[in-house]
């Protein structure tokens, strides 16, 4: 019995293995044969596609899984190596670009020091970009002034004043007082300087309106010589006077006083009568790059524009004066006629552009002294009030300083007509506004001044 009851535990421990009988009809009912053939032919029942149990089955489930992950690991690794490079590419653009910009930017920078200049102007751009300056600061400790101008090198600022001492004072780049000249042997009351201009070589002329003069100094203001009228200085006077003049003496004028003093080298001095006065009325003064000189003439009934050689803004001495003159213009207010005339310039063709003060416009005369046409009249934008002084920048664009309208105002006149661009400033006392503004002057930086009479200042702006 005890046999019997360990051989039925035995029994229950033990899997049955023997498979139950078929009948020849199948599973299904068909017959074995027909159902051979089903399950050749991949119907439900096939060996391929029953599920497989036992060891055979978990491989053959495994297999798949395996394949199916090395593909995806395979296609995961892809794509990360794909990023990857992705990633170094735009690395490398962005370390190639910013070595440009860097190599652009230092090759800008040794541009603007070899040639300083407004920084549209030193970039390669397809044609020419106009925009307004921009104001930067005001310079005082002037009393009304009228004139300015810069020496070539953009260091120094000469201003002209008719109020206090009347005298021309000089300023650094910054606008720090460097120091102030006038006409030796006159007192403020007997001078009236209007209009500066630098020449090439750093020679500054001086228009005075009471001395009926032109005076050049030296850029520290030492005087040099005079124009007295428009065939005589005062060093050819002197030494007409003086045969034996040594060639390094000084000389000094005074209209009022009716005197000319001769300075030798060794400390002596020698007093003339002064020649009658000449017949002009020197008003506006420019010295363009070749050093030719063009003065505005307002001597009664005969405005006009005298156009002096360039060898007289560049002789070393003024002892044989006897340049070739051209006249521009006759006074009136017709065709080729001035009232007024307070600047003129040039550009870069050699047309003549003059601010026509009481006409209110800018005549034109071409190279060989034939008047072309004027501009500035009527109403709108461009039209002119009262022109004063006019400065050309190297695109030939003319700065106009309107002194009713308060503000300067700019024309592109490199094509056959001019064209007005822009204006900036306006009437007030605050920065950027202006107060009779009366002359204008340009530097190679792209700096812009302004002489603003009434509100005793010098106002810098900058493109």
């Amino acid at each position: 019995m005890s046999n019997q009851n360990s051989e039925s535990d035995a029994d229950l421990k033990r899997p049955d293995t023997t498979m139950p009988e078929q009948d020849a009809t199948g599973p299904s009912g068909m017959p074995a044969a027909d159902a051979v053939e089903t399950a050749q032919e991949g119907m439900p029942g096939d060996a391929a596609s029953a599920p497989t149990t036992g060891a055979e089955g978990e491989a053959a489930q495994d297999l798949p899984a395996a394949a199916i992950g090395g593909e995806a690991g395979a296609a995961g690794g892809g794509a990360a190596l794909e990023l990857q490079r992705k990633k170094r590419r735009r690395l490398i653009f962005g370390v190639a670009a910013l070595s440009v910009l860097v190599i652009a930017a230092i090759a800008l920078f040794i541009r603007y020091l070899l040639q300083p200049g407004p920084l549209p102007d030193l970039l390669p751009l397809p044609g020419s970009i106009n925009y307004r300056p921009h104001y930067l600061f005001s310079i005082y400790g002037v009393e009304k002034p009228v004139g300015v101008a810069v020496s070539p090198d953009g260091e120094r600022i000469y201003v002209t004043e008719m109020g206090g001492q009347r005298e021309v004072k000089i300023f650094d780049r910054d606008g720090d007082l460097l120091s102030a000249f006038s006409p030796p042997y006159t007192e403020p009351t007997e001078r009236a300087p209007v209009y500066v201009a630098v020449g090439p070589t750093g020679l500054v002329f001086v228009t005075d309106r009471l001395q009926r003069a032109v005076f050049a100094y030296n850029p520290e203001g030492e005087l040099l010589d005079a124009l007295l009228g428009p065939d005589l200085t005062l060093s050819e006077y002197a030494f007409k006077h003086v045969p034996d003049l040594q060639p390094d003496s000084t000389h000094a004028y005074n209209l009022f006083a009716g005197t000319v003093w001769i300075g030798t080298p060794d400390g002596g001095e020698q007093v003339l009568p002064a020649p009658d006065p000449a017949a002009w009325a020197p008003l506006g003064v420019r010295v363009g790059e070749q050093g030719t000189m063009l003065l505005t003439d307002v001597a009664e009934g005969q405005h006009k524009v005298r156009e002096f050689a360039f060898d007289l803004a560049l002789a070393g001495s003024w002892h044989e004066f006897d340049p070739p003159e051209l006249d521009y213009g006759t006074q009136g207010q017709g065709d080729g006629e001035l009232m007024f005339p307070n600047s003129a310039v040039t550009d870069s063709t050699a047309r003549l552009y003059v601010s026509d003060g009481n006409n209110g416009r800018i005549s034109v005369w071409d190279a060989m002294g034939d008047y072309l046409y004027s501009f500035g009249l009527g109403v709108g934008d461009s039209a002119l009030s009262l022109p004063r002084g006019i400065a050309m920048d190297e695109r030939d664009r003319l700065h106009v300083v309107d002194a009713v309208e308060q503000c300067v105002k700019v024309y592109d006149v490199s094509d056959l007509e001019p064209t007005f661009l822009y204006a900036f400033g306006d009437w007030g006392t605050e920065d950027g506004r202006f107060n009779y503004p009366g002359d204008v002057a340009l530097d190679s930086t792209g700096r812009v001044y302004v002489a603003d009479r009434e509100n005793d200042r010098i106002q810098i702006w900058s493109y």
